[in-house]
């Protein structure tokens, strides 16, 4: 998925672009390895940055006990 973003949009054109696409990346085939809706991963982030919700959503899976 990775090299079909960069082809498909011409690559990152600097040092922070690239950064911030890798850290997308990372977000999106994380949620797809844990098996959660990337759309609502970011809904939730987007909600807790606006104030709507106590906390942001982690990327670190809880323990089952």
């Amino acid at each position: 998925m990775a090299v079909t973003k960069r082809k498909v949009s011409g690559g990152s054109r600097s040092l922070q672009r690239f950064e911030q696409t890798a850290n997308l990346l990372t977000v999106v085939q994380t949620c797809r390895f844990q098996g959660r809706s990337v759309m609502d991963f970011f809904e939730q982030a987007l909600m807790a940055v606006a104030g709507h919700l106590p906390e942001a959503p982690s990327l670190i899976p809880s323990p089952h006990t």
